[in-house]
């Protein structure tokens, strides 16, 4: 193959989270992203995790088409939900410029030298 692929495979298996190092399982989602699951079953999940047949875990949440499990599915909760030290929430705030940058490019005029 001449070209790299376009990104690197999302981690996938057993593992442990990396703030609050509880075993978790990597997932794939049906739109190819990576999400982690609590390892353990739990009846309160929402989402159907499996493994196929080249060992790969896969995960789909509950919907209204698709509300139970279906074949080798189990349920899990996704550990976002259930760390007990989440990741920093990332804020919109609003960038200043500074002085400097308002005034780049601007030609005083003679009274104001």
């Amino acid at each position: 193959m001449p070209y790299a692929p376009p990104r690197p495979p999302a981690p996938n298996g057993p593992d442990t989270c990396r703030r609050c190092l509880a075993r978790v399982i990597w997932c794939v989602t049906e739109k190819q992203r990576a999400q982690m699951v609590d390892a353990d079953r739990s009846e309160d999940g929402n989402q159907a995790v499996k493994q196929d047949h080249t060992g790969r875990w896969l995960v789909r949440q509950l919907s209204k088409e698709r509300p139970t499990v279906e074949g080798t599915e189990h349920l899990h909760m996704p550990h976002v939900a259930t760390c007990p030290a989440p990741a920093p929430r990332h804020t919109a705030t609003p960038t200043r410029l500074s002085s400097a940058r308002v005034r780049q490019g601007v030609r005083p005029v003679r009274w104001q030298r």
